[in-house]
């Protein structure tokens, strides 16, 4: 959006932060018995739990992408 990314394991973080927050009002929707919060609540914690692994994902790639230019600049390394 303005020209720089947010790193992988930031957005991980911020996902994995969010959805444990939004399951905390999720259960705290249901014990008030306001089932439609709940249900949003729980949308949002399972959207953003896949959002983390997904970004996790894309931090291992960017790890294995990384160290396959090591090895190609310096192939004596290992």
């Amino acid at each position: 959006m303005f020209g720089r990314r947010v790193p992988p394991h930031i957005v991980f973080a911020l996902s994995l932060l969010l959805a444990v927050l939004c399951a905390g009002w999720a259960v705290l929707a249901w014990r008030a018995d306001s089932l439609v919060w709940a249900g949003v609540a729980t949308l949002l914690a399972v959207w953003l739990a896949v959002d983390a692994v997904r970004s996790y994902g894309w931090a291992q790639e960017k790890k294995r992408q990384d160290a396959e230019k090591r090895r190609q600049n310096h192939p004596d390394l290992k």
